[in-house]
C-alpha cells in the first residue's frame, strides 16, 4: 500500500466519524473484514457488525475530533498513531485517546483487517 492510498483510506474514516456518521463503513471495510478494538475487545466480524459498533459509539459520541500522523506503509499494511479529543455522553467516559492503528487494505481499497491499540484518560476542560 502507497501512503497516498492509506492518509486517502484514514481520511474516509475519521472525517465523517468527526461528523458523527457511520455511513462510510460500508464503502470502506470489506464484506469479511475484521475490526479488532483495543487488546482485548471482542472483534467484530464483517461489515454490517463493524457498521454497527461504529453506529452504536457515534450515537453517544459529539466534538469529535481527530488527528494522525503515518509512521509507515508496506505492502501489506499502514500504520499511524492517532490522536481523539471527544466528549462522550457516558458520566465519567473518557475524553482523550491516543493509540496506534494497524490497517491492511485490499487491492480495492478496503480494509480487510483494522487492529487499534490505545491509551485514554479524562481531561478537566
Amino acid at each position: 500500500m502507497t501512503e497516498f492510498d492509506f492518509r486517502d483510506w484514514l481520511e474516509k474514516y475519521l472525517r465523517p466519524q468527526e461528523k458523527r456518521s457511520a455511513d462510510k463503513i460500508r464503502e470502506i471495510f470489506a464484506e469479511d473484514g475484521v475490526y479488532w478494538w483495543g487488546p482485548y475487545g471482542e472483534p467484530r466480524h464483517g461489515v454490517d457488525a463493524i457498521y454497527e459498533h461504529h453506529r452504536n459509539a457515534l450515537s453517544h459520541q459529539e466534538d469529535i475530533h481527530y488527528s494522525y500522523d503515518i509512521l509507515a506503509t508496506t505492502e501489506k499494511y499502514g500504520l499511524a498513531r492517532f490522536y481523539l479529543k471527544i466528549k462522550d455522553q457516558h458520566p465519567g467516559a473518557p475524553n482523550r485517546y491516543e493509540g496506534i492503528f494497524m490497517v491492511h487494505i485490499n487491492d480495492a481499497k478496503k480494509c480487510t483487517l483494522f487492529e487499534e491499540w490505545y491509551n485514554f484518560t479524562t481531561v478537566e476542560e
